[in-house]
C-alpha cells in the first residue's frame, strides 16, 4: 500500500512552491493529498479560524494524481479540516511548503509554514515544514527546493527518519549543484524582521538583508547553514516547558509562600 501524505502551506493553494512540493512527493509513489489556504496567509503562525464556518472546495490540481482542495481558513485550520474533513485516516507524513521565503530563528513563532506542520506533530505524525530562501512572490527555479524536497521525504518513506519527528528544512537560494550539503541545525536566538519607520507613529515590517554582516549567526545555527549554502534541517518540538529550571523554580516559590 503506498505511503499517504498530506501537503498545505501558507502562501495559498496557487503558490508554485505548494506545487513543486506535490511533484516531488508524486515521484516517491505516494498517495498525495493537498489541502491548502484559499489565500496567502503568511505570518500568521498557529492561528486557528474560529467564530466562522470553515468550507472546503475541491479543486483542479495540476500534479496527475493528486487530490487537491483549498479551505477559507489559517493554514494551521486547513491541516485540521485535511486531517478530519477530508482524509478517511491519517497520513503516514505530513507536509507544510515549499514557503516562498525562509522560516528560521526566533521568528519561527509567526510562521504559518511551521504553524501547519504543527498541527501534524501534535498528533503524532512525522511533520515536516519546508522553507526556500528566497524573496516571497519573485520567480524563480524551483528545480533545487523539489529535489530536496524529493530527498528529505524519501528517507521518510523508507523509514530512516526517527518515528513522529517535527522537521524545520530550509533550502539556499542557489542552483542544486551549488548545495554543499545538509546540516542538522539548532534554531538561531535572534530573528530577522525589523521595524522600518514610515512616519512619526508609522512603520513596516520587513525582513533584514539576508547577508552575513547583517545576521552575524553563530555556526551551527539554521541561518548560518543557510548563509553557507547548506541545507538547514532543526528538529523541532512543541514542548515549551523550561526543565533546567522547574527544580530551583519550585524549590524558591515554595519557600516564598511559606515566609
Amino acid at each position: 500500500m503506498p505511503r499517504r501524505i498530506l501537503i498545505s502551506n501558507d502562501d495559498g493553494h496557487d503558490s508554485p512552491g505548494l506545487w513543486a512540493l506535490a511533484r516531488a512527493c508524486a515521484s516517491l509513489d505516494c498517495e498525495v493529498t493537498v489541502v491548502a489556504p484559499s489565500e496567502n496567509q503568511s505570518a500568521v503562525g498557529g492561528s486557528l479560524t474560529l467564530r466562522r464556518e470553515l468550507t472546503w472546495t475541491r479543486i483542479e490540481s495540476p500534479v496527475a494524481g493528486v487530490d487537491a482542495w483549498r479551505v477559507n481558513g489559517s493554514p494551521a485550520s486547513a491541516v485540521i479540516v485535511g486531517l478530519h474533513g477530508v482524509l478517511d485516516e491519517p497520513p503516514d507524513l505530513l507536509i507544510s511548503g515549499i514557503n516562498q521565503g525562509a522560516n528560521m530563528g526566533n521568528d519561527l513563532t509567526a510562521s504559518g509554514t511551521v504553524g501547519a506542520a504543527l498541527q501534524g506533530h501534535f498528533r503524532g505524525i512525522t511533520s515536516l515544514a519546508v522553507s526556500y530562501g528566497m524573496t516571497p512572490r519573485t520567480e524563480v527555479d524551483w528545480d533545487a527546493a523539489e529535489r530536496v524536497a524529493a530527498i528529505v521525504c524519501r528517507e521518510e518513506i523508507e523509514g530512516r527518519l526517527p518515528p513522529s519527528v517535527f522537521l524545520n528544512v530550509n533550502i539556499p537560494l542557489v542552483p542544486f549543484e551549488d548545495i554543499r550539503g545538509m546540516l542538522v541545525t539548532r534554531v538561531a536566538r535572534r530573528g530577522y524582521f525589523h521595524l522600518e519607520r514610515m512616519g512619526e507613529t508609522s512603520g513596516e515590517l520587513r525582513r533584514r538583508a539576508f547577508e552575513p554582516t547583517a545576521l552575524d549567526p553563530p555556526p551551527g545555527t539554521d541561518i548560518w547553514a543557510l548563509l553557507h549554502r547548506y541545507v538547514s534541517v532543526s528538529p523541532l518540538q512543541a514542548n515549551f516547558t523550561d526543565h533546567h529550571v522547574i527544580d530551583e523554580l519550585g524549590a524558591r516559590l515554595n519557600a516564598a509562600w511559606g515566609e
